[in-house]
């Protein structure tokens, strides 16, 4: 009985307790990144690296002033990012890159809707258009973030990626969440960025 009653304990501790994500170092690199959407020679070379398999690889560095973060999609021709991002206070804020900008941040338990181009003290490189008759874009399968350190001030942030693979003609393939199982109004299971 006292087995079964321990037991009972443990199972119900592990689906109340916070999970825990992986962490990762802030590496300090220069030169700076120019955000374009273009991994040039050298520039994200000393990043560090995660892999979200099937569909990007993930990259982070910094400088003192700004944190810069990529996502390069492997298998598809463009891709929108929602980077939700959480400093240590817990506030949690979604930074969404694809032919637009926005920034919302979570209140009372709900995103707002859109306001595009609201973006303060972080940018991202965007989808361009190819055609407005079509409504058609440029292939984009980088999306390159800078995000001043002193916007979130603390040592470490937690990070959540919505990832949308996007194919050719703008459809949606596929979209991935990473770390999987996270949820976007709580940061149980983010992954966890070590800013030096």
């Amino acid at each position: 009985m006292r087995i079964l009653l321990a037991l009972s304990l443990i199972l119900l501790w592990s689906q109340v307790a916070p999970r825990r994500g992986l962490q990762i170092e802030l590496p300090q690199n220069s030169p700076a990144v120019i955000v374009d959407g273009v991994f040039s020679e050298g520039e994200w070379q000393k990043a560090a690296q995660l892999e979200v398999p099937g569909t990007a690889d993930l990259y982070f560095q910094g400088s003192p002033d700004f944190v810069y973060i990529a996502v390069r999609y492997t298998k598809s021709a463009s891709g929108i990012v929602d980077l939700y991002l959480s400093p240590q206070d817990g506030e949690i804020y979604d930074l969404h890159a694809s032919a637009k900008l926005g920034e919302r941040q979570l209140r009372d338990g709900a995103f707002p809707d859109w306001s595009w181009w609201n973006n303060h003290d972080w940018t991202a490189n965007v989808s361009h258009v190819d055609s407005f008759e079509k409504r058609s874009f440029l292939s984009a399968p980088i999306r390159e973030y800078q995000i001043r350190r002193a916007r979130f001030p603390s040592r470490l942030w937690h990070l959540r990626f919505e990832l949308t693979a996007m194919g050719t003609n703008n459809e949606t393939q596929s979209q991935v969440v990473f770390p999987a199982g996270t949820s976007d109004k709580s940061t149980a299971g983010w992954l966890l960025l070590s800013l030096k």
